[in-house]
């Protein structure tokens, strides 16, 4: 509120603003603190780097090696501290190569650390009165001296300097190194000496080690260790010999009388290849340079299988080049061919001289005559002709098929004593008999089959003997005080599988191919394309057995009728087992009352002993009763499976009319004591062709 007694009026004054008080300057830290603070952290890290770094001694060589490990690396005494880890390396001193390398330094307390340099190489300053010096430093090349050899490596070196006309000098040198040249200086002593030669005639040029030096007489200057001497005169032969003389001293050497040249006479024939004699001397084939004495005559004579000698007299001057060509006379013989077929073609050494048979007029020497034909064996031969006397040849080829069933023999022995004979039937048949055969069984039904693959077959049956190469220990075993044992008696008492195992063995012992495929011991399937020994198959059997060489098909061994046999045919159950058999031929006694030797009796007309009685046999083909009625069956192999094998043939202990009929047949398994086997196999090529 205001006083409204106070009337004074109010009135302006100018403003001065107040003056600001000057504020106090502020201070920074002194040195001193700053020196403390940083004194305390070099201290702190110089403690820390104390703590963490390692120790290790360098050892340098040389010891005046300077060396630097960066700049983290403190040096005290001989030691180096450095934290653990790489560091690079480096060294050098005067005289050595610089060395830089990686060192690793670990946890270890201390290491030490070799610092080797390598040395420099030195150079060697040789210096002598003589030029062009070969050098050779510890055998190798090292140029020529005088003059300066540089970067030799330190250490001791063998020195060799050789020069022409002077002794080697072998010197020891141990080079410093470090970059220094050191200096020798060598003299090399003389290693020639003078001698007087002579020649006559006189002018003879003279070289001594390829160096023509003159005419003679001369005298020339010779080595100690041997110098080369040559001299060469027109007209004359070049004398070529060794020569020496002591160094430092000279000598006359014997006068040299030269030799006249020969000639020289080229020798050259037509056709080429003749021999060459001069003078009854032979001197090889034309063509020929023959070196001959001058001036006086020689016989050169020339023989050429084939051709009439020629002879000739001839002559020649010292170093006269000649020639002498000639044509020889062919010396003819003759030879007549008579060739089947009539179109077959005919070589002589390889070329063609026609077809079909002819004369054929030839050289009087060996020569290669082929015959060929497509489809035909070729066949050649060497002939000789015989001038004056005409020779007569009769070529047949064969087929193909003809050469190779030539090549195969008819009979073979194998490796424990069996022979086996070829067949090559190619023919039908009927297997089994006919329904109205007395005797007949029901698994004899008649079927057509046709047999036409090779095979061989044992012309006996296996043995004791043989089978014991594969087992020892078999028995055979005996009857009534009758041995089944004897080495030559027919095996008995022998399964199916074990003969067909037998026949495995066999074919490996002699590296064929097994027929048989065998797992676990036991036989699981066939190869029919190998050529191994096996079992013959029931056709190839009954083919051998029952067909004769007429192809008529037999009932019996012996004919058509069963009593009685008009001879002793075959080992039966007969008069000498009645004592034990229930059932025995009447008025037949074969002498034998259990098995016979194998071969004992006659064989039929395949040359084939015992397939009918001694022991019966296995064959291959599992057996079935009612057979495949299918016609014709070609080279049948039986049933693909089954439990039986099929046995065939009579033996000692049978004797009905049933059994001795060659169609019999058996089944079964395992052995019994009158069956055995024989054995057969392919020929080498299935189907027996090329």
């Amino acid at each position: 509120m205001l006083n409204t007694k106070d009337q004074t009026p109010l009135a302006t004054t100018d403003f001065t603003p107040l003056e600001p008080k000057p504020m106090a300057r502020r201070q920074g830290p002194s040195a001193a603190l700053l020196f403390t603070t940083l004194f305390t952290v070099s201290a702190i890290a110089v403690m820390v780097f104390l703590f963490a770094a390692r120790a290790i001694i360098l050892r340098p060589d040389p010891a005046t090696a300077e060396v630097d490990l960066g700049g983290l690396a403190f040096h005290i005494g001989d030691n180096y501290l450095l934290l653990k880890g790489d560091h690079l390396l480096t060294a050098q001193a005067p005289g050595y190569y610089p060395m830089s390398k990686t060192i690793e330094v670990s946890g270890e307390a201390t290491q030490e650390i070799d610092v080797v340099l390598q040395p420099l190489p030195g150079n060697l300053l040789v210096s002598s009165n003589l030029t062009d010096i070969k050098i050779l430093i510890d055998g190798q090349d090292a140029g020529t001296v005088p003059g300066t050899i540089e970067e030799i490596s330190r250490g001791a070196h063998k020195l060799e300097f050789t020069k022409y006309r002077y002794f080697t000098l072998q010197q020891d040198v141990e080079i410093e190194g470090l970059g220094k040249t050191q200096a020798i200086d060598i003299a090399l002593q003389p290693a020639w000496g003078q001698v007087d030669f002579v020649t006559l005639p006189a002018a003879a040029d003279l070289f001594i080690d390829d160096r023509l030096i003159g005419q003679t007489p001369l005298t020339a200057e010779v080595l100690e260790t041997g110098s080369q001497l040559t001299i060469k005169a027109p007209g004359y032969k070049t004398l070529r010999q060794q020569v020496s003389v002591k160094a430092g001293s000279k000598a006359e050497h014997p006068l040299i009388e030269m030799i006249v040249a020969d000639g020289t006479v080229t020798v050259n024939s037509s056709p080429q290849g003749a021999s060459i004699t001069v003078d009854k001397q032979f001197k090889g084939t034309t063509p020929l340079d023959v070196q001959m004495t001058p001036f006086s005559q020689h016989n050169v004579e020339l023989f050429l299988e084939g051709y009439l000698k020629a002879s000739q007299a001839i002559s020649v001057k010292p170093e006269q080049q000649a020639q002498l060509s000639v044509d020889l006379t062919p010396n003819i013989g003759t030879v007549r061919l008579n060739v089947t077929p009539d179109d077959a073609m005919i070589l002589v050494d390889g070329n063609r001289f026609g077809n079909g048979s002819q004369t054929l007029s030839l050289n009087a020497k060996p020569h290669t005559i082929s015959v060929e034909k497509s489809g035909f064996e070729t066949k050649s031969m060497t002939v000789t002709p015989r001038p004056g006397h005409q020779q007569a040849l009769n070529i047949d080829l064969l087929t193909l098929q003809q050469a190779y069933w030539a090549s195969r023999p008819a009979l073979i022995q194998n490796s424990v004593g069996s022979k086996l004979k070829l067949f090559q039937p190619n023919e039908q048949f009927m297997l089994g008999a006919p329904r109205r055969q007395p005797g007949r069984r029901a698994n004899e039904a008649e079927r057509s089959v046709r047999l036409e693959r090779p095979f061989y077959l044992a012309t006996h049956e296996t043995t004791n003997a043989a089978f014991r190469r594969w087992k020892d220990q078999h028995s055979s075993t005996a009857i009534k005080g009758h041995t089944l044992d004897m080495s030559d008696q027919p095996v008995a008492r022998v399964s199916w599988e074990d003969a067909a195992l037998f026949c495995n063995w066999l074919s490996r012992k002699e590296g064929l191919p097994a027929f048989y495929i065998v797992e676990d011991a036991r036989v699981t399937g066939f190869n029919w394309d190998a050529h191994g020994y096996r079992l013959p198959t029931e056709a190839e059997w009954a083919w051998a057995a029952k067909i004769d060489q007429q192809s008529n098909n037999l009932v019996f061994p012996w004919g058509t009728e069963l009593y009685p046999p008009l001879a002793i045919t075959g080992n039966y159950a007969d008069q000498s087992a009645s004592g034990f058999l229930s059932f025995t031929l009447p008025n037949y006694n074969d002498q034998y009352a259990v098995s016979a030797v194998v071969g004992s009796f006659q064989a039929n007309t395949k040359g084939l002993h015992d397939m009918s009685g001694n022991v019966a046999e296995w064959v291959n083909d599992y057996f079935d009763i009612r057979p495949n009625r299918n016609e014709p069956e070609l080279d049948p192999r039986g049933p693909q499976q089954g439990n039986k094998h099929v046995i065939r043939g009579a033996s000692w202990a049978l004797a009905s009319r049933t059994e001795l009929r060659l169609s019999y047949r058996d089944s079964g398994t395992d052995g019994r004591i009158d069956l055995g086997f024989r054995i057969a196999r392919y020929v080498d090529k299935p189907g027996g062709t090329l």
